[in-house]
């Protein structure tokens, strides 16, 4: 066998490998809650002695092994809200985006009946609900950063064309600020919050020609 077919034979059948730094996988549910006759979305604070304690952020955590990423996001649900998984009705999938630390974060709307406001004290300091009418009247506070690379003192410069001037690229980054009565809602939470609200806040004025030809085909 020549290198050449050597190649192909190694090659043969090869989808594309993922080899990116992503360490693991999570999975949030976006619960929508019905309180005095309106719908709003419910908030988890996290408790202070676990880690980014205070931070606000929806149910959720690590996807496990040969679980999809909505079954993760219900299981976790139920855990840290001590409701039964049949209450937790999953209504669509969401978005999916790498968070700063490398993991990938995947997010279900859904809702929660009869949720009653339990939750489990040893991840979860209190929680509390904004109703999606102040959403549609309140606009985030966005600002923008960067990610950079900081390299250790033994970084091998001495290999770079330009040594420690070498021109490395910055991760443009924007954030999300909602200021609401429960506390400040940002980071990964507000971005995935912000991006679910463009879908379901949408009203009719802003649904495209080719959508609305495509609801009204529908029988």
């Amino acid at each position: 066998m020549t290198q050449m077919e050597k190649i192909r034979s190694n090659t043969a059948g090869r989808t594309i490998e993922e080899v990116s730094s992503v360490r693991r996988q999570n999975a949030v549910l976006i619960p929508l809650v019905e309180t005095g006759g309106e719908l709003g979305i419910l908030f988890e604070v996290r408790q202070s002695g676990i880690r980014q304690g205070g931070e606000i952020c929806f149910p959720g955590g690590r996807i496990e092994e040969n679980e999809t990423a909505e079954e993760a996001a219900v299981r976790e649900t139920s855990e840290e809200l001590l409701i039964p998984r049949d209450k937790i009705e999953v209504i669509a999938p969401m978005h999916a985006m790498t968070g700063p630390g490398g993991a990938k974060i995947s997010s279900c709307l859904g809702i929660l009946h009869d949720y009653e406001g339990t939750y489990s004290g040893q991840e979860v300091e209190r929680v509390f609900c904004v109703p999606l009418s102040w959403f549609a009247s309140h606009e985030p506070r966005i600002s923008n950063a960067a990610m950079v690379v900081k390299t250790p003192e033994d970084f091998p410069y001495e290999l770079l064309p330009g040594g420690e001037n070498y021109p490395w690229h910055s991760i443009p980054r924007r954030f999300y600020f909602y200021e609401s009565d429960g506390g400040v809602i940002w980071g990964i939470t507000a971005q995935l919050l912000y991006h679910c609200l463009k879908v379901i806040l949408k009203d009719d004025s802003e649904v495209t020609s080719s959508e609305r030809e495509d609801r009204e085909s529908r029988p």
